[in-house]
């Protein structure tokens, strides 16, 4: 799998929008540790071909799945997140102009998650670093 050089579109929003993302939430979490959450390494498996990368890194997907299935969005839903509030983007990794990508991505991920040896993968690191962590509280602790 080829490797997303981490070009955003404006700033950072984490960098740049820290002070407004409420400290102990999700979005700060997902912020914080999506690197160590959604390495590369760990799609490796999901995008085979040695000849390119998929359209949206992997990671940014991991992050967006993991938001959706937690606020029940669809993926319209989930994508208008991504383009409209500084909390999403900041979790995902995008950069303030980023107007994301089109709903249907997520569902091509989804699927390949699904085929994958590993479907679970995301919640898995998600809930691994939760528990170890304990930085996520109350509902949202308990809905991952």
């Amino acid at each position: 799998m080829g490797e997303w050089a981490g070009e955003t579109v404006g700033p950072d929003v984490w960098e740049t929008c820290r002070e407004l993302i409420p400290v102990g939430s999700v979005f700060a979490f997902l912020a914080e540790h999506r690197g160590r959450l959604f390495p590369a390494a760990m799609f490796a498996d999901m995008y085979p071909s040695a000849n390119g990368r998929p359209s949206m890194p992997p990671q940014i997907l991991a992050a967006a799945i993991a938001l959706q299935a937690l606020h029940g969005l669809s993926d319209f839903e989930t994508v208008q997140e991504l383009r409209c509030d500084l909390r999403w983007k900041a979790a995902c990794g995008l950069g303030l102009n980023d107007t994301a990508f089109d709903p249907s991505l997520l569902s091509y991920f989804r699927r390949r998650l699904a085929r994958s040896a590993r479907p679970n993968r995301v919640f898995e690191a998600v809930r691994e670093v939760v528990n170890a962590t304990g930085v996520i509280k109350g509902r949202q602790r308990r809905a991952l």
